[in-house]
C-alpha cells in the first residue's frame, strides 16, 4: 500500500535530503528510511519531491513509499513521527495510488529565500536568514522576478559538474515580499536545477546593490556557463514550502 507524506525538516543538521556513498554522511533520506524499516519490518526505499542541498530547510516537502500492511493514517503519521529525531517532523500521510511519485507527479514546486537586512538579527531566527547587509534596490528585485517567469534556459544557474543536458525549466511565479527587514523570495518552478534558487539569489543581490544590472541578469537568463552567474547564495535561508500535484494527495486523506 502506498502513502504520500509532508514532511519538515532543520536543514542545518543534515548533509542533504539524499543518501550519499559515504556511511558517516547525515542525510535526511537515512533516517526516514531507518524509521520506515522500523515499522514496516523491511527496507523500505523513499522518493522525495525535492532533493534539498546540504543546509536547504523543509516545511512542505513530500515523500512516498510503499508498505507491506494496511496502515491507518493518522496512525502511521503519529508512529513515524515517533521514529524520527526532533529536526524532522511528520505533518500529514495520506494513503495514494499505486502509480503516485512524489518526485515524477508533481506538478511544480515552491521555494522561498528567507533574507534579513537589519542589524542584530534575533538569534531563534538567524539560522534560518541570509543576513544580507548590502543595501538592496527592491524595485530592481521586482523586475528581476518578473523577468524569471516563463521558460528560459538556467544554465548559467547550475552547479557545474551537475548540469544536465537539458537545462531549460519553467519559472510559474516569482515575488518578493516582506516589511521591515525580512524579505521572503518566493520562486515556484516545474522543477530546478542544482543550486539553481541560491545562484539566482546570488545573482540578483549583485543587481539589488547595484554591483550589475538588470540587462545582465536578463542575459544569464538566455543560457550560460556558470561562471557567467554570481555567487551561490547561502543554504541557509532557503525552504521547500509547497510541492503541488493534481489531484493533490491530501484532498483523499
Amino acid at each position: 500500500m502506498r502513502f504520500a507524506a509532508k514532511i519538515a525538516y532543520d536543514g542545518s543538521r543534515f548533509s542533504g535530503w539524499q543518501k550519499q556513498p559515504k556511511a558517516t554522511e547525515n542525510t535526511v533520506q537515512e533516517h526516514v528510511e531507518r524509521a520506515l524499516a522500523t515499522l514496516n519490518g523491511r527496507s523500505t526505499p523513499v522518493v522525495a519531491a525535492g532533493r534539498t542541498d546540504k543546509g536547504v530547510h523543509a516545511l512542505g516537502q513530500v515523500i512516498s513509499f510503499d508498505m507491506a500492511a494496511p496502515w491507518e493514517p493518522r496512525k502511521l503519521r503519529n508512529a513515524l513521527d515517533a521514529n524520527l529525531p526532533r529536526s524532522i517532523s511528520v505533518s500529514r500521510v495520506a494513503p495514494v495510488p499505486d502509480d503516485f511519485s512524489a518526485r515524477r507527479s508533481a506538478d511544480w514546486r515552491e521555494y522561498v529565500y528567507f533574507v534579513w537586512k537589519g542589524q542584530g538579527c534575533p538569534p531563534h531566527i538567524l539560522p534560518f536568514v541570509w543576513r544580507n547587509s548590502s543595501d538592496w534596490d527592491r524595485g530592481a528585485l521586482r523586475t528581476l522576478c518578473a523577468l524569471m517567469k516563463g521558460e528560459h534556459d538556467f544554465s548559467a544557474f547550475c552547479r557545474k559538474l551537475d548540469r544536465p543536458a537539458d537545462t531549460r525549466r519553467t519559472i510559474l511565479a516569482a515575488s518578493v515580499s516582506g516589511k521591515g527587514p525580512l524579505l521572503r523570495v518566493r520562486i515556484r518552478g516545474d522543477s530546478f536545477l542544482t543550486n539553481m534558487i541560491r545562484i539566482i539569489m546570488g545573482s540578483m543581490d549583485l543587481v539589488a546593490a547595484g554591483k550589475r544590472d538588470v540587462p545582465w541578469f536578463e542575459g544569464l537568463l538566455e543560457g550560460g556557463q556558470r561562471v557567467d552567474a554570481g555567487p551561490t547564495a547561502p543554504p541557509d535561508g532557503l525552504f521547500l514550502t509547497l510541492v503541488g500535484y493534481t489531484p493533490s494527495p491530501w484532498d483523499v486523506s
